[in-house]
């Protein structure tokens, strides 16, 4: 069983998680909503760096996570610059001993001026078969 959660302030991250649950085949979970995480074998995680960070809610959850839980996480985000949000949540996952897949989807995000109009249309595309691939791959 696989499953999707994200954190998503401005609603760049929510867009993609839309798009990753579509190509994975799951619901699109806000953290808040995404309950106990158990018998887990792949856990999407929508994040992006807010003010150098990701969102503290989602670092606390991602932090109660154990091992047997997850078998492994894929991350996807959105960022208005160039940090992605997949060093810190393999960061805090490695503590639990929970592997992160190097391969991550980040594409531009909108911020007040900057990047208007992304995540777009071929973000969201690229979005979904990135997952897909993830998915058929096992």
């Amino acid at each position: 069983m696989n499953k999707l959660i994200y954190a998503s302030r401005g609603g760049n991250t929510k867009k993609l998680a839309l798009a990753v649950a579509k190509g994975a085949g799951v619901a699109a979970l806000p953290v808040g909503e995404a309950g106990e995480i158990s018998g887990v074998d792949t856990l999407f995680v929508g994040a992006s760096v807010y003010a150098g960070k990701i969102d503290g809610s989602l670092r606390g959850f991602l932090g109660k996570i154990k091992r047997g839980d997850v078998g492994s996480a894929v991350v996807f985000g959105s960022a208005a610059g160039n940090k992605s949000a997949a060093d810190e949540i393999r960061e805090i996952l490695a503590a639990q001993d929970i592997p992160v897949s190097d391969k991550v989807f980040q594409c531009r995000g909108s911020f007040l001026l900057a990047n208007r109009g992304r995540p777009n249309e071929e973000d969201l595309a690229k979005a979904e078969a990135f997952a897909r691939e993830i998915v058929e791959k096992g």
